[in-house]
């Protein structure tokens, strides 16, 4: 299903599916001057099969081809999953100082920022020596940026 699209979008679906199969059988009521009530029953079950059926097209068509947005968080989480897991091993922070760090926005940012510079290089605005001095030395997010911008260094020569 396409993250974009809910439940409550099949559900509109369905529910317009059902007033225009309605509309269909109104208009050969008045054109036939009576319900035939056959041709109602068999076509009961075309809104809901429309329904599905576009259903599980959004659900094959999403696995074959997905979304470009879907691919990049991809790759962020597996990056944050990597860098959480270095600044984890090396540092001996506490609960409490992963807390702040998690709630520091600045740091978040400098995350953020160390990502930019797999993704597209280093550049004047954004690179090592910028990241380097963003924070006082022998600050928690000071040590933590270090261990990311090591990462991203490592993850850089791998690729």
């Amino acid at each position: 299903m396409n993250p974009k699209k809910g439940y409550r979008y099949y559900a509109i679906v369905f529910l317009f599916s059902v007033f225009a199969l309605g509309l269909y059988v109104g208009y050969l009521a008045l054109k036939e001057g009576s319900i035939d009530y056959d041709l109602v029953n068999s076509l009961m079950l075309v809104p809901l099969m429309f329904t599905l059926f576009l259903f599980v097209f959004d659900l094959i068509f999403e696995k074959i081809f997905p979304s470009k947005a879907k691919q990049g968080n991809d790759q962020f989480q597996i990056y944050l999953d990597r860098v959480g897991k270095a600044i984890t091993d090396q540092c001996e922070f506490g609960i409490e100082d992963y807390r702040r760090l998690r709630g520091n926005s600045s740091f978040q940012k400098s995350v953020e920022q160390a990502y930019k510079i797999i993704i597209d290089g280093e550049t004047e605005e954004i690179n090592f020596l910028f990241l380097d001095k963003k924070f006082k030395k022998n600050t928690n997010e000071y040590i933590a940026l270090l261990v990311v911008v090591n990462e991203v260094k490592e993850m850089i020569e791998n690729s």
